[in-house]
């Protein structure tokens, strides 16, 4: 049974006294549809200056990739959107989904010890299960990031079978208040996104994330948004952050299955 404490709502005041710095402006929502859709309705109405973040403690139909939209209880998960202003040629822009994964990777290896694996392109695994996910679309000249993360979930409360949370998988006493990752999460975006962004080429980003890839080199089935699908090998990843298979193509988008191999 997890305990109440650990269930509390968030604290918007704890959240800015753990980050320290003013850079962040936290807005904290106690249920909305989406932080990812308010951001966006956000910046269409006026521009958002970088550190905006929204956090939701209930999402009733949060965003996934390919228009997917999801519910998560109350109270057990890390819920936000952030804005980025990227400086980089928009070519390389691909990559921002794949830094904020190594950001998330980071700040859950902080917050509890575990360590992450990432699945092309958008989702943070705990062995072969399903811990998170991030979304990232691009509006002029920024990116609009969200990322949920399970946390408190219990067994009968994760949507599929092929999720899980941290307090499944972490020894007992070890989950502290979510407000903890929050910060680790928002502090790894900043650091990741600013480092990668002072960058003239991406030979650091691509180590760090080649070091937590779950998907390189394994075998793999591509399912695309117009019903095609094929089988091939993740090979690498691409200059401009897609995903290179062994037929030498570059996959930008596409929802990635890792086939097992056949002893």
């Amino acid at each position: 049974m997890i305990s109440d404490w650990l269930r509390a709502p968030l604290n918007q005041d704890q959240i800015i006294s753990l980050l320290g710095d003013s850079y962040w402006r936290v807005s904290l929502f106690e249920s909305i549809p989406s932080t990812q859709i308010k951001l966006v309705e956000m910046f269409k109405a006026e521009k958002i200056p970088a550190g905006t973040v929204l956090i939701a403690d209930h999402q009733s139909a949060g965003r996934g990739r390919l228009t997917r939209t999801f519910e998560t209880p109350p109270q057990v998960a890390v819920l936000l959107s952030t804005v980025l202003y990227p400086i980089r040629n928009s070519a390389d822009q691909g990559w921002i989904p794949l830094i904020v994964g190594v950001a998330a990777a980071n700040a859950i290896s902080k917050y509890c010890g575990l360590a992450p694996l990432l699945k092309w392109p958008n989702d943070l695994l705990i062995g072969d299960l399903k811990v998170g996910g991030i979304i990232a679309e691009q509006f002029e000249d920024c990116v609009v990031v969200g990322i949920g993360i399970n946390v408190l979930q219990e067994i009968n409360e994760l949507p599929v079978s092929s999720a899980t949370s941290l307090i499944l998988e972490c020894e007992e006493g070890v989950i502290t208040a979510r407000e903890e990752l929050i910060a680790h999460l928002l502090q790894e975006i900043r650091n990741e996104f600013d480092t990668w962004n002072s960058d003239n080429d991406n030979v650091e980003i691509l180590k760090k994330y080649s070091e937590l890839s779950a998907t390189l080199g394994k075998k793999i089935k591509l399912d695309f948004q117009n019903g095609e699908t094929k089988e091939s090998t993740a090979a690498g990843i691409a200059e401009n952050g897609g995903l290179l298979i062994s037929s030498g193509e570059i996959i930008v988008s596409a929802d990635i299955t890792h086939l097992r191999a056949i002893s």
